[in-house]
């Protein structure tokens, strides 16, 4: 599975271009959306956008992210580097507990 993702406030390669990029590789290699363009979550908060192509191509946000991810989000961009390294879908429902 390939992943990509980017910082949504990234002035330096800016997210609708990154988007865009990605949208027409997946069109240019006949994939198709498995999953639209909808958020994921780390630990209870929305921690960006993520939409998948087939089973072989993902990109995702990181929400209040700049051009150096880990360096503006760390614990988001841990969430999304184990997301990776496991192969897992990224969190797209919270559980919040129940008082």
């Amino acid at each position: 599975m390939t992943r990509r993702c980017s910082g949504d406030q990234d002035s330096v390669v800016p997210l609708l271009g990154s988007r865009t990029l990605v949208r027409e590789l997946a069109h240019t290699m006949g994939l198709h959306v498995t999953v639209p363009y909808s958020n994921w979550f780390r630990k209870g908060q929305v921690g960006g956008w993520v939409t998948e192509y087939g089973n072989f191509l993902t990109f995702a946000t990181v929400r209040g992210a700049s051009h150096m991810v880990p360096f503006a989000q760390p614990d988001r961009a841990l969430g999304l580097f184990r997301s990776i390294v496991s192969g897992q879908r990224l969190p797209n429902t919270t559980n919040p507990p129940i008082d």
